[in-house]
């Protein structure tokens, strides 16, 4: 009899909750939809990437960051990567907010020779400026 009673009892419970589900004063919850990535407009994009002469220090980052922070950076073994630290911005639209920025170059055939040389030196280099993304892009010098 007891076994009935249980039984009797977990029926009714499955039963009520699903007429509550069912029931107009009690809608079904919506899935939940993931937020949307808000996309920056187009023309923002376009405006951030400009022409200019950068002028800044190439440097170590891997060094760099051992030096100032106490990185565990190998250059000894992997070689350095350099980036460079702007000075001054000059042409399009000159942003002296960049002054102090670390620029990484953009991988191409003209970078390679910043990326991988130069060590320590003070470069001044006509390309495009990716200022969102801190990328600098290297023309033919």
């Amino acid at each position: 009899m007891r076994h009935i009673l249980v039984v009797g009892l977990a029926a009714l419970a499955i039963a009520g909750s699903a007429l509550a589900q069912e029931h107009p004063e009690h809608p079904k919850p919506e899935a939940k939809q993931p937020p949307q990535a808000v996309q920056p407009p187009q023309e923002s994009a376009k405006a951030m990437a400009m022409e200019a002469t950068v002028t800044g220090e190439n440097i170590c980052l891997g060094c760099t960051l051992n030096k100032e922070l106490g990185a565990a950076a190998q250059c000894d073994k992997y070689g350095h990567r350099h980036v460079l630290k702007v000075a001054a911005v000059e042409g399009g639209k000159d942003l002296p907010q960049m002054k102090g920025w670390t620029l990484h170059y953009l991988d191409t055939d003209n970078a390679q020779p910043y990326i991988n040389e130069h060590h320590g030196e003070k470069l001044a280099l006509k390309g495009k400026v990716y200022a969102d993304q801190r990328v600098f892009e290297v023309y033919p010098q």
